[in-house]
This record gives C-alpha cells, sequence and structure tokens, in this order.
C-alpha cells in the first residue's frame, strides 16, 4: 500500500522546486529554492518551528519562511536578492497548494507573471508565454491533489467519527461502517460478528488506514493540527511482519502519526509489550480502552502507561481517578 501523505508531500516539494525554475529561470538559485520549501514543508505539513501565537494560518507559514530567510541572508549577503525574491512567491504557492483558497487560479498566475517583469526584470519574461504554460501546469497540479483526496471515496465503506467526551478534547474515535447488502440468510448477528472477526479486523484495516490517511491530510491542508484519532488496531498483526509492516507503512509519516491512536486494551499490551515499545520508538502512538476487567493497577504499573498517549476509562475501570495521562470517557 501507499504512504498517502507522504507521497503528496513528496509530490509538493517537487512541484514548488519546478514552480520556483519556471518563474525564475536564469535567477533560479538550486540551495536557495530547496532550502526555503524544506521550511515551507516543515511548517506547512509538520507545523515546525512555527509560531502558535499567528492563528492565520498563511502568515504562520510566512512567518517561519521569512525568519529562515533573515538567517540566510544573514550568512550569505551576496543572495540578498534572490532569496528576497524566492521567498516573495511563496505568497502566490499558497493557493497552488490550499492554503488560501476562493481565489482564481488564473489571476494569481496573471501576478506572478506581471512579477517577473516588473520586478525580477528577467529580458525574456515578456515574450516566454509564461502564463499559458503556468496556468496548464498549477491546473494539472491541483486536478492530482484532488483526484488523491477523492481516491478511496467509497459506496460500500464508511467512517464513522465521533468525538470522545469531555467535549473540550479534541479526540475522535473512528469506526469503518460497511454499506453494502448481505443475503437475508445472514442475521445481522452473524454479519456483525463476521466483520469484527480476527481476520477480518485485520484486513479491514487496509481500508480503514488509507481513508483515515487522507482524512488526516485535509485537516493538515486545512491547517488543522490538534484532531486525533482513534482507530482500531489488531493486535495479531504483531506475529505477522509483512501483513504489520504493509499495513503500518500507510500512515508511517510523521504528520499522520500525530494524528492517529492505534487503540488496544491493557491485556493486548501486557502480552505485546516490546513489540509495542519498538512501534513507539518509530513515532506511532497508542491509546490504552480500559474496561471493568482492568485490575487494580499499584504505582509503578501505573507509570509504565505513560507510553499511551492517551486513555479511554471504562466507568467501571478500578483505576479511573488514578491516570495521569489524558482520562476521557467514551460516548
Amino acid at each position: 500500500m501507499n504512504n498517502i501523505v507522504e507521497n503528496h508531500i513528496t509530490k509538493t516539494q517537487r512541484r514548488l522546486k519546478k514552480y520556483c525554475n519556471l518563474i525564475l529561470r536564469s535567477k533560479y538559485d538550486r540551495k536557495v529554492c530547496d532550502e526555503l520549501i524544506q521550511t515551507y514543508i516543515d511548517a506547512r505539513y509538520y507545523n515546525y518551528k512555527v509560531d502558535d501565537e499567528i492563528k492565520i494560518f498563511y502568515r504562520r507559514i510566512f512567518e517561519s519562511l521569512k525568519l529562515n530567510a533573515k538567517r540566510m541572508i544573514k550568512e550569505d549577503k551576496s543572495k540578498e536578492e534572490i532569496i528576497e525574491n524566492t521567498l516573495s512567491l511563496f505568497q502566490y504557492f499558497f493557493y497552488f497548494d490550499f492554503v488560501r483558497k476562493n481565489v482564481e487560479v488564473s489571476d494569481v498566475v496573471k501576478r506572478i507573471s506581471e512579477k517577473r517583469i516588473n520586478e525580477f526584470n528577467l529580458k525574456s519574461a515578456e515574450n516566454d508565454d509564461f502564463e499559458k504554460t503556468f496556468n496548464k501546469l498549477i491546473k494539472q497540479d491541483i486536478k492530482e491533489v484532488e483526484n488523491t483526496l477523492k481516491a478511496y471515496n467509497t459506496n460500500e465503506f464508511e467512517l464513522d467519527i465521533n468525538k470522545i467526551i469531555p467535549s473540550n478534547n479534541n479526540y475522535y474515535r473512528v469506526k469503518l461502517k460497511y454499506n453494502f447488502n448481505f443475503p437475508e440468510v445472514y442475521s445481522m448477528e452473524a454479519i456483525e460478528e463476521t466483520f469484527n472477526s480476527d481476520l477480518i479486523g485485520e484486513d479491514k484495516l487496509f481500508v480503514e488506514y488509507p481513508m483515515i490517511a487522507i482524512k488526516a491530510l485535509k485537516d493538515i491542508l486545512d491547517g488543522n493540527f490538534t484532531k486525533i484519532y482513534i482507530v482500531d488496531f489488531s493486535t495479531d498483526l504483531l506475529n505477522k511482519k509483512q501483513k504489520l509492516e504493509q499495513i503500518l507503512k500507510i500512515v508511517e509519516c510523521q504528520s499522520v502519526q500525530d494524528k492517529v491512536n492505534f487503540e488496544i486494551t491493557y491485556k493486548d499490551f501486557l502480552e505485546n509489550k516490546s513489540k509495542i515499545y519498538e512501534l513507539v520508538k518509530r513515532g506511532f502512538n497508542f491509546c490504552l480502552k480500559t474496561g471493568e476487567e482492568m485490575p487494580k493497577l499499584k504505582q509503578d504499573e501505573l507509570k509504565i502507561l505513560d507510553i499511551f498517549n492517551c486513555i479511554i476509562v471504562d466507568t467501571n475501570d478500578v483505576n479511573k481517578n488514578k491516570y495521569k495521562k489524558i482520562v476521557t470517557l467514551e460516548v
């Protein structure tokens, strides 16, 4: 399975580099371009090195770009003009990468075209048919992103997403629902039991995880880094290395891992502790779901649970008032 979000980010980097090259032509500097693009990717897709006090998303990203550009100019004053020219382009790239919306792309391209002539003083800019070429390129790229966001739309399955109480948190429980009909000879109980059986439970993750990866990507495109999804996870996969890696590859991208928590029980944790620790080291997050079967835990046992990103507490859990991590009740 493809790593959907990582592939999207890689393609975005390539697109931005191509845009810089086409726009700047003889004034293009690969090193400057690459460094500013990396700063953009870090801020835009990972919310990394940004000023959280700045509430407007594109301004937060651009401030991060400006800070790095300032550092680059300080290190090499001879490149000040090319750094400032390259930096200025990102105000337009926001419209091509869904940071800013509801603007006609051709109008943005026209403004870039005028900038090349009036500010960049590119001698051939008036006669290189830039607007037509660039408009076509941008529309193709935007269409490709839109197709990615729709790639896993299906009438057969959907994600059922519900907020976990208390209402002041950003945690959401995700369940995969099926929308197809079974022959009437099968009872609803038999269908549900089969759909949620261990083997089917593993295989349906190949449907659920791409859909949740797309949901995470849509959040990120909107600048939402706080919403976290609690998803199913089958610990039986921990003994099936090849299948496990195929499943994990779908969501093994830091920006997605930060937004996805695998739900397991305390029993699953105890039986697979070392393997779960290894996955946590790789950046995956886990959520513990407790129940009335939870034993009374000692202080050192409670401390071990710090490995979890959150705990969904059953009302009958004898430890419910002792947890130090995020404590929530499932709806």
